[in-house]
């Protein structure tokens, strides 16, 4: 009797462990390295954010840096070329370029920021519409090997992602993007969206910009996430790969291997 008292009573206070997440998500930070202090700002930030670097950008290559040896992931923001014209800046791929012109773009692109885990378009709805340019885009990351792809989604007739899985690449989908309108009320509003369709999927990605708003957003919300079962993820962890619709192809020409993320 005193035995099985003392089994439960030992049972009732078994410490409490923290509820397993939900739902996860992951977070990209998207336009760094034009701007220092925003930039540091944002590395600053807690959890497992996923930071992307514009290329051949004054400051891109340090913040790099810095998020690897945090331990999270770093992507390059490839710039290519709006519907509107919009100035892309160094880096940019367009419509007209030759296959080796742009082949040698994604490559100075890449080798521009150190400790890539992956790719994704910065502006792009015009190019990332165009079979053929994305069909290059995806040989040659696939030609560099150990690098995901995901589509920011600019334009709904995208066939960035389709062509990401002909090649063989990681990939996934923008499913929010957090600050689409500059304004506190509006990013809480798309932050509770991606939340919900986390909650509702599984998973969800969602990609922001170092604004001081959305940055105040992140910073307050980032913390009560395990409250609230949702598990903040790396990128990496919800990219897929579709080998059944894996075409083989050639590398067009020499690029450079980048290795894969790893924590120091």
């Amino acid at each position: 009797m005193f035995r099985l008292v003392l089994l439960l009573w030992s049972l009732c206070f078994v410490p409490a462990t923290a509820a397993e997440p939900v739902a996860r998500i992951a977070i990209i930070i998207d336009d760094l390295g034009n701007n220092e202090a925003l930039g540091h700002q944002a590395v600053d930030l807690p959890g497992a954010l996923t930071f992307s670097m514009l290329p051949r950008r004054p400051y891109s290559s340090a913040l790099a840096q810095r998020v690897h040896a945090s331990g999270r992931e770093v992507m390059l923001h490839l710039p290519m070329q709006a519907s509107d014209g919009r100035a892309m800046g160094p880096g940019g791929l367009e419509t007209h370029m030759d296959r080796n012109s742009f082949a040698d773009s994604v490559r100075d692109s890449v080798a521009s920021v150190p400790h890539l885990a992956g790719v994704n378009n910065h502006m792009g709805s015009l190019l990332t519409r165009e079979p053929r340019a994305m069909r290059w885009l995806m040989q040659d990351l696939a030609c560099i090997g150990g690098l995901y792809f995901v589509d920011s989604r600019t334009d709904v007739r995208t066939v960035a992602r389709r062509e990401a899985r002909l090649a063989g690449l990681a990939n996934a989908r923008r499913d929010v993007f957090l600050d689409h309108v500059i304004e506190p009320q509006a990013i809480s509003a798309q932050f509770e969206r991606l939340l919900r369709l986390a909650q509702l999927r599984g998973s969800a990605i969602g990609i922001g910009h170092p604004y001081p708003e959305t940055l105040a957003l992140l910073a307050e919300r980032l913390p009560t996430l395990a409250d609230q079962r949702i598990e903040l993820v790396p990128v990496s962890r919800l990219v897929t790969t579709d080998r059944s619709e894996q075409q083989w192809h050639a590398c067009s020409s020499p690029l450079p291997t980048v290795a894969k993320n790893s924590k120091p």
